[in-house]
């Protein structure tokens, strides 16, 4: 969603998230085949083809260029990032062109009358097609690489660590020329890196001779990576500073490990998030927030409880916290400054509700109470919808009752086109919502992706898997999700409730998907572990209710531009508010009585879909090859 100013469309196809083929590509790989053929057929005869041949290549070539067309977008490859593929791409390119080729092999020898061409000429286009399919599409990494130069005024960077991890922090630094950081050696104790260059910048060693290779390289700060030992660090810190040298270093996620997943460092989470993080002005959230009474349910989890903590900076009167888990209520409640108290409750209770909210009668309500889980509701519908969709109900119903002026909701990219019983309450959820605004009340919901670090998510689980030994485990190769940092979901959260009208969905520009898989690699390298060698990543299948792709709009929402250019409006179309208290009011008793196939069902009738069928999706790999 690069460009705001553009039309809507171009803005929708990005939220929207989906895979997307590219037709250069596809027409361009048509265009290799042919010449692939062509040439394969003139070696055949030295220059010289029968016409015969010349006649029946036309046909086959086409088949052909068919064949590895629908091969490659089986597998996905018109729809990846190309200027940070690797060796997964590379391994897929060479399984599909071989596997193409063999196809063609066969129906050349198997003809209806006879063979349309030597089996040399398919044999060795398919060897040539193994290439340029690969140099077509490597080359536009070769190309980024070229461009992503560190900048020639920025302070020069004695990179000091392992040479996987220091590849990644110099593509890190070349890919952020605002921090005017500019690598110009990495310094390491591993002998057969030595006298090689690494990502363009030269490798020395060892770290003992710092103070010299400072002095040579011009050399003004070091970056200290993770994955060293503790007095390893400690000599390399006291050459730096001997030899004058600023010294900056990258948290590790190996020593994250052994903290939870609140300790986890915000600047590590941003490096794996692989992009800027999103940036908004909370200048406009006093307006709204400054001098009033605000309530945060949920406010134990990890989107509520910084909620609180970025509400409390802004000088409400009162910031009320509301969660029915006392522990973690109270780690919540550690983490405020300034006017606060905790409530311990369930948003489910309508009585003890109505009381707290006549109580407070608060000003702003950010509602970020729900089960998220997506397996664990799979197999508890009724449990889901009690919290959900009663619990988001009761609250919204109460709001009214007592004034609330603002209402922001914590949606979710599962709420589009739901394929799970999470995203399916929280499709009716937003619905709820919607419905609740009216004169003198702003209602919306923010629908966002994963949050780095949030509990239970991935980034824990893969940290508790480095803790253990590994392996990481993930569901898919070519699952992807939207990413961002606690920090980045919950300023979009206060940027809706300053632009919300009323009645609005909201969804912000994340940027592009993030693989799974890489984000393991991202972590492994970050912990100064090597991929294959010190811990291995596992593919173990898709999950029941899971996506391969998530969006954030779906093709018949349309997408519309706000004041702020990372906050977009969808447009949901929403079901009439008879129908609607009537399906839930029906939903709701199926649920509190226990019906889980009955509320299942109804589930996703009031949601606008059926039940989804099974999704057929190739079989994963069941261990990921060690990588180089």
């Amino acid at each position: 969603m690069h460009g705001v100013g553009g039309r809507d469309s171009s803005r929708k196809s990005s939220v929207t998230g989906q895979l997307r083929t590219d037709p250069g590509l596809v027409l361009c790989d048509v265009l290799m085949v042919v010449l692939a053929y062509a040439t394969a057929l003139l070696l055949r005869f030295d220059g010289d083809a029968p016409t015969v041949y010349w006649v029946h290549l036309v046909p086959f070539a086409a088949a052909a260029g068919a064949t590895y067309v629908l091969l490659l977008a089986r597998v996905g490859l018109y729809a990846r990032v190309w200027g940070q593929a690797g060796v997964v791409e590379a391994w897929w390119i060479g399984v599909t062109a071989t596997g193409a080729a063999a196809l063609l092999v066969l129906a050349d020898l198997v003809p209806a009358g006879g063979r349309a061409l030597p089996v040399s000429v398919p044999l060795n286009a398919g060897l040539l097609l193994v290439l340029l399919l690969a140099v077509a599409r490597f080359q536009v990494r070769v190309r980024d690489q070229g461009r992503a130069m560190a900048p020639e005024d920025g302070d020069a960077v004695l990179v000091i660590g392992a040479p996987r991890a220091a590849r990644a922090a110099v593509e890190q630094m070349r890919g952020e020329p605002h921090a005017r950081l500019r690598p110009v050696v990495i310094v390491t104790d591993e002998a057969s890196a030595w006298h090689r260059r690494l990502a363009g910048v030269p490798v020395v060693g060892p770290v003992d001779d710092l103070p010299g290779f400072a002095w040579a390289y011009g050399g003004q700060q070091v970056l200290l990576l993770p994955g060293r030992d503790k007095a390893s660090d400690e000599r390399a810190l006291t050459l730096a500073r001997a030899a004058g040298l600023g010294v900056r270093t990258l948290p590790s996620l190996h020593d994250a490990t052994r903290r939870s997943y609140r300790e986890i460092h915000e600047t590590a989470l941003e490096a794996l998030l692989g992009r800027p993080p999103v940036a908004v002005d909370l200048t406009a959230m006093r307006s709204i927030i400054t001098g009033k009474r605000v309530l945060v349910t949920g406010a134990g989890g990890s989107i509520g409880s910084e909620i609180a903590v970025q509400v409390a900076r802004l000088d409400p009167a009162e910031v009320v916290l509301l969660d029915h888990d006392e522990t973690h209520l109270h780690d919540a409640m550690a983490r405020l400054t300034g006017t606060g108290r905790s409530v311990l409750g369930d948003i489910r209770d309508a009585e003890f509700l109505d009381t707290l909210m006549g109580e407070l009668r608060p000003h702003v309500v950010f509602h970020a109470a729900a089960h998220k889980h997506v397996p664990i509701l799979e197999r508890f519908p009724a449990e889901a919808v009690r919290t959900n969709v009663h619990g988001t109900d009761v609250l919204v119903r109460a709001a009214v009752r007592w004034g609330t002026e603002r209402f922001v909701a914590i949606s979710t990219d599962k709420a589009v086109r739901p394929q799970c019983v999470m995203g399916a309450t929280k499709r009716i959820a937003e619905q709820i919502v919607v419905h609740g605004d009216g004169p003198g009340r702003h209602f919306c919901a923010v629908r966002f992706g994963n949050v780095l670090g949030s509990r239970g998510s991935v980034v824990p689980t893969f940290l508790d898997q480095l803790r253990a030994g590994g392996p990481l485990t993930v569901t898919h190769p070519d699952m992807t999700r939207y990413f961002m940092t606690t920090g980045e979901a919950v300023s979009l959260v206060l940027q809706a409730a300053a632009t919300s009208e009323g009645g609005e969905v909201f969804v912000l520009d994340m940027g592009e998907p993030v693989r799974i898989v890489d984000l393991a690699e991202r972590m492994i390298d970050l912990a100064g572990l090597v991929l294959g060698v010190d811990i291995d990543v596992r593919f173990t299948g898709l999950r029941a209710g899971e996506k391969l792709v998530e969006e954030l709009s779906s093709p018949d929402e349309s997408v519309h531009a706000t004041a702020h250019a990372k906050v977009f409006r969808v447009g949901t179309g929403t079901i009439d508010a008879v129908t609607l208290r009537t399906a839930v009011g029906e939903l709701c008793a199926h649920a509190w009585a226990g019906r889980d196939e009955a509320t299942r069902a109804l589930l996703f009738e009031v949601a606008g879909l059926r039940p989804p069928d099974v999704i057929a999706l190739p079989e994963p790999r069941p261990v990921m090859a060690a990588l180089p």
